[in-house]
């Protein structure tokens, strides 16, 4: 098992030198690798080219703080990239300002625009990822997400990061291969073991709280969290946010493999500890608590009812829709159309609910927040 161990620092602000003094504090309790010599590749969250006060991705500054910071421990060459479900990486990394910031700091834009595949044999749900080709030409890759609450998942940190290894619109055909939450959290869990990233730093200075990860409102929690151990850096962040880890699925799946966490982990927090931390108030996703009772009880026509009023869904408002097709294009289950006639003002995006998988890939692209995720009864 990873070592887990979870070093937490308070941090007021996108200040990179203090941010790198803080990480070369953090690092002689959290295992953190030799990259001496070594081509490393920094995995930032850029779901999108938001501006980085709406806290959407990894701050710009902060990338900077890690890529000086891997610098300064003498990686050879250091590699930045993700790939947005939705659009070009260049022009969301433009926009979000972390291209400007890794050309500035004379580290290479990593274009995750061709694959390699990637085997996981012993994956309980995928036997082999196809992922961005960058990942064979580095020797080991580190996680830089943003602390984010998440429709689907109700939390993303460090590990659900990793899907975005996934090049573009590839990652849209897993939340339709797996749209139960627990099959899907059983996939990125088999990605955590395919991938095993050496060490993680979170952004957790200005998080996102409410419909995340790409609608939800800035929150300043001042903190940022180290770890070699990602699923340990991720329960300890899920934590302070509120949450009770266990009922998350992604966690549920990893203890239950025992390899990055026990059931009931011991984690080391040799500076902060969640518990002291843990903000009250914090706007989480409702998590809906499903044992699959219901669902081998049932006959599938009545729980597939049942899910279709009970399960939260993506609602369409027209007023700040600009009808930009990036939920059309997104959509696993190809349930999206765009309604009207053409050059109408009234053209409007249309939803088949019936056959809606509630992966809320629209709401995670959605540039202008029309997409609201609720319980409706009709």
């Amino acid at each position: 098992m990873t070592n887990a161990t979870v070093a937490i620092k308070r941090c007021e602000h996108y200040d990179p030198e203090l941010i790198l003094k803080l990480l070369n504090e953090m690092i002689s309790e959290t295992a953190f690798p030799d990259v001496k010599g070594k081509k490393v590749l920094l995995k930032p969250n850029i779901l999108s080219g938001s501006a980085p006060e709406k806290a959407v991705t990894t701050h710009p500054e902060f990338v900077r703080a890690v890529i000086r910071f891997v610098k300064e421990k003498g990686a050879s060459e250091i590699y930045v990239g993700d790939s947005p479900g939705v659009g070009s990486a260049d022009a969301a990394g433009r926009k979000c300002g972390i291209r400007e910031v890794v050309q500035a700091e004379g580290a290479h834009w990593a274009l995750f625009d061709s694959e390699t595949p990637v085997p996981c044999p012993e994956g309980r749900r995928q036997k082999q990822f196809y992922l961005a080709s960058i990942t064979k030409d580095v020797d080991m890759i580190i996680s830089l997400p943003k602390m984010k609450t998440h429709e689907m998942m109700y939390f993303t940190g460090a590990v659900k990061n990793l899907f975005g290894l996934i090049p573009g619109m590839k990652k849209s055909r897993f939340h339709f291969n797996f749209p139960e939450k627990d099959d899907f959290a059983a996939m990125i869990a088999d990605l955590l073991d395919t991938v095993k990233p050496v060490y993680a730093i979170m952004d957790g200075i200005l998080a996102m709280e409410g419909p995340g990860p790409g609608s939800g409102y800035p929150r300043q929690t001042d903190l940022i969290f180290a770890s070699a151990n990602a699923a340990a850096l991720d329960w300890a962040a899920a934590s302070i946010m509120g949450y009770n880890p266990e009922d998350i699925p992604i966690f549920r799946q990893i203890t239950d493999r025992g390899e990055w966490l026990s059931p009931d982990p011991s984690i080391d927090y040799p500076f902060l500890k969640p518990e002291d931390l843990v903000i009250s108030d914090f706007k989480k996703v409702h998590i809906i608590k499903d044992n699959g009772f219901f669902k081998n009880a049932m006959p599938s026509f009545l729980y597939n009812g049942i899910k279709n009023m009970y399960v939260p869904r993506p609602v369409f408002k027209a007023d700040p829709c600009i009808v930009c097709r990036k939920c059309v294009e997104i959509c696993p289950a190809d349930v999206l159309q765009v309604a009207g006639k053409a050059g109408s003002k009234g053209k409007k995006i249309e939803i088949d609910y019936k056959g809606c998988i509630r992966c809320y890939c629209c709401h995670e692209v959605c540039p202008v927040d029309a997409i609201a995720v609720k319980r409706r009864l009709f």
